[in-house]
């Protein structure tokens, strides 16, 4: 009897573990992938636990080394400490009268920002109150300026870092008597162009008027293990809502996806940020702003396991993740899964510093997920450290790496140039003497005349011609224009061919260019069609405004003349972008001054090309020509506006009339 039970309670936790890790989550999970894109990935936590808890409206939770949790349970203004899924212990009954945020130090401490009160509270483990203090009496605090603490945390010194509702100037930094010691992690204020033409043009009167400007207040603040303070602020932009603070208030943390309502922040001893938003979205993070995971739903009513109503709080314990749930009053448990811990692991030997011990965890990431880049970035790094520097090169590539690809290629180049330099030189040397020879020889033998002759045969075709005339264009532009105007070289036909070579260049030079250089970290990135058609628009745009520009402006050039001299004017572009993207995957970093002049004078010397063509084909004066130009931008401009403002009336005028007949076919 005893055994049948014994093998039914078996059975039965059997049971409950299976039914407790299996649950399917009512969520993907997203990694950060290639071209700096989510792409999904296996799922990274699965939701184990709902705690349901006697508490009400909780704001904030602190969980502790030991396990217990503690809750700011603000309905019922006290903090509830909880461990094995029920409160234990109750604090702060009769002082607290709406607690927003709790932190507790290694001794047991615990430190509250009363919202109701508008006070501190530092409470001993028994729950005895050891200081209260509100408002710093310092007059650096400022004079009119309120405290109103929301959240709190301590640093390893005992400084208290507190966020004060809709303090500007950062997080408001106390000591344990409660004494001012000074603003903390401001963030900065943005403004949009609207606000700057306001501010060009508008009075003090006028802009009094407005909302002013002022940077967001935090929102959330955590202190990692080294005491590095981190901050959370809702409103601003996505990719900069969480930011990580040195000892000067400089902020390290990069520009990463995020949302803009994230609610609570938290950092473990492995380095790992994890960050949840009130859409019921959780982020993870390295200390170095890669996103390794996102994952989360809200609950829309179907009270699945592992969604989220309103949460406030977030917390890690071992290899779980602890939400707090404000409206659920509740705490939903989420455990990694093992491809979450390979992660993990691999990114807390790769923060260490230990690339070659970390890179085994993550050639099992790329096992389960190819596309995972935060694991390229990783082997790519170990590859470094052991000299494999191609293998370093091949990897940096797939992580989008410029600045570790950048040096993996010169080392590299670096090689083969030691290896190879000097036989390279002896054919350099080999050429050199044998042009000079076969030079010698023409001049004694003239073997080459019968090849001049043909050549010179060839050029009585038109097109060759043209060809041979862009040459002495470059050398002599003014004139070449002249000619142009007067009919006398040029033809529609071969102007037509230039705009296609720089098309054509333009496209070859997107996929061309080396990836150090190039905008798109991925040729997938690329839209042809899209370039196609703003280069094609470009060129329609400026032939026609400054034609029409130039007929109301005493202009002597013809259409002709125009659409031949832009075309011309476009042949440094065409004839240099490609070879300038070809010598860009020979160039690093280290180079790249050689590439940004290249790129800006071949931009330069097209820009001047079309602005002796105004002069010269329409017979302007400099002045003028300047004129012209201008003018001629601004009719392109015009006449993007129009065509914009068309094509939304002409959009609504055809969902008008679809919905009409969307109405006659339903009435019919």
């Amino acid at each position: 009897m005893k055994r049948a039970t014994g093998l039914l309670v078996s059975l039965l936790l059997f049971l409950l573990l299976v039914a407790d890790v299996s649950a399917d989550p009512p969520y993907v999970t997203w990694a950060m992938g290639p071209g700096g894109h989510l792409h999904r990935t296996q799922d990274a936590y699965v939701p184990v636990a709902e705690i349901d808890l006697p508490i009400s409206a909780a704001e904030d939770m602190f969980l502790a080394r030991d396990g217990t949790i503690y809750i700011a349970d603000t309905g019922n203004a006290r903090i509830a400490a909880v461990r094995d899924r029920s409160v234990v212990a109750s604090y702060g009954e009769g002082v607290l009268k709406g607690p927003t945020g709790i932190h507790v130090d290694d001794e047991g401490v615990m430190y509250v920002a009363d919202a109701r009160s508008n006070t501190i509270v530092i409470m001993d483990p028994a729950g005895n109150v050891l200081k209260q203090f509100g408002r710093p009496s310092e007059p650096l605090f400022g004079k009119g300026r309120e405290f109103l603490p929301r959240k709190i945390a301590v640093d390893a010194r005992k400084n208290l870092y507190v966020v004060s509702e809709g303090s500007v100037n950062g997080l408001v930094k106390l000591n344990l008597n409660g004494n001012f010691i000074g603003y903390f992690g401001a963030n900065r204020a943005s403004m949009s162009l609207k606000m700057i033409l306001q501010r060009m043009f508008l009075t003090r009167e006028q802009l009094a008027q407005f909302v002013k400007s002022e940077a967001a207040s935090p929102s959330n603040v955590a202190i990692d293990p080294e005491s590095m303070v981190f901050t959370v602020t809702a409103g601003t932009s996505a990719s900069r809502s969480i930011r990580r603070f040195t000892v000067a208030g400089d902020n390290i943390f990069p520009d990463t996806f995020g949302f803009t309502t994230f609610r609570d922040i938290d950092v473990s001893e492995a380095g790992l940020v994890v960050a949840v938003d009130a859409t019921g979205m959780i982020c993870e993070y390295d200390l170095q702003g890669m996103l390794l995971f996102a994952f989360g739903a809200l609950d829309q009513g179907e009270q699945r396991l592992g969604s989220l109503r309103n949460p406030t709080a977030i917390a890690r314990y071992r290899d779980c993740l602890y939400v707090l749930d404000k409206d659920k009053n509740a705490i939903i448990v989420y455990r990694a899964t093992r491809f979450a811990t390979l992660v993990h692991e691999g990114v807390r030997l790769y923060t260490e510093g230990y690339y070659r011990e970390a890179r085994p965890y993550f050639e099992q990431v790329l096992n389960h997920n190819a596309s995972y880049r935060m694991a390229y970035q990783a082997i790519a790094d170990a590859c470094f450290r052991e000299e494999d520097y191609a293998g370093a090169f091949v990897n940096y590539r797939y992580a989008e790496d410029r600045n570790g690809y950048s040096e993996a290629f010169w080392e590299l180049r670096n090689s083969l140039l030691q290896r190879y330099l000097g036989s390279v030189l002896a054919a350099f040397t080999v050429l050199w003497l044998a042009e000079s020879t076969l030079k010698r020889l023409d001049r004694r033998t003239r073997w080459s005349e019968p090849i001049r002759r043909w050549l010179r045969g060839l050029q009585q075709l038109r097109l060759v011609d043209d060809l041979v005339f862009m040459f002495r264009f470059i050398r002599h532009p003014a004139d070449s224009f002249y000619y142009i105007k007067q009919g006398l070289r040029g033809s529609l036909a071969f102007a037509l061919l230039l705009y296609l070579w720089v098309i054509a260049s333009r496209l070859a030079a997107l996929y061309l260019t080396g990836f150090i250089f190039s905008p798109y970290a991925h040729p997938s990135a690329i839209r042809p069609q899209q370039e196609l058609l703003f280069i094609v628009m470009l060129i329609f745009l400026w032939n026609s405004a400054n034609y029409l520009v130039s007929t109301i402006s005493d202009g002597e050039g013809r259409v002709r003349d125009v659409v031949i001299g832009t075309a011309y004017a476009l042949f440094p572009y065409a004839l240099f972008a490609l070879p300038l993207a070809l010598v860009s995957n020979l160039l690093t970093l280290n180079e790249v001054f050689i590439y940004s002049f290249s790129a800006n004078l071949i931009q330069a010397w097209t820009v001047l090309m079309l602005f002796i063509m105004v002069k010269e084909i329409h017979n302007y004066t400099l002045s003028e020509t300047l004129r012209i130009v201008l003018l001629t931008l601004f009719t392109m401009a015009v006449m993007v506006l129009t065509g914009y403002i068309l094509y939304v009336l002409f959009n609504q005028l055809f969902d008008f009339v679809l919905t009409i007949l969307h109405e006659v076919r339903l009435r019919g």
